[in-house]
């Protein structure tokens, strides 16, 4: 199933550094967005994961024509294979709530593969409020 739609919580939130070096360019509109889910911080890698579950993760949603040219990048950096045993992380899509129209509706998502959990609980930290920036700013830690 193709979407035009993609919720970014981490790294490719507009201004940070994934932003800048993949999607700026195609200048893709924005809407705040939360979905089901809990935030952790793999702090040898420097970014957030998510994993199913019933918290809230929030970020941005983008809507483009042009998602289907950015997402086969995506999924390079994000070493998506299609595959969850072979992927580091996995895509699926979602329901994901606008936060300006609170209109619900389905994107894509990357996610922690579930057959990798426990090691994400022994070495990842839990971002108890589900906001990336939010988290950096508490940290004092730049992006």
């Amino acid at each position: 199933m193709y979407l035009n739609r993609l919720f970014v919580y981490g790294t490719l939130l507009p201004g940070l550094r994934n932003y800048h070096r993949f999607l700026a360019k195609y200048d893709p509109p924005y809407w705040p967005a939360k979905a089901k889910g809990i935030m952790y911080y793999i702090p040898d890698d420097h970014y957030p994961v998510v994993v199913d579950g019933e918290g809230d993760v929030y970020g941005v949603l983008y809507e483009t024509k042009d998602l289907a040219v950015i997402l086969p990048v995506l999924d390079e950096i994000e070493k998506y294979t299609g595959v969850e045993s072979q992927s580091h992380l996995i895509r699926e899509i979602r329901e994901v709530e606008n936060l300006e129209t609170g209109e619900k509706v389905r994107a894509h998502m990357f996610l922690w593969p579930p057959s990798r959990r426990e090691e994400l609980e022994k070495r990842g930290v839990r971002i108890e409020s589900g906001d990336w920036l939010k988290f950096l700013r508490e940290r004092g830690m730049e992006e």
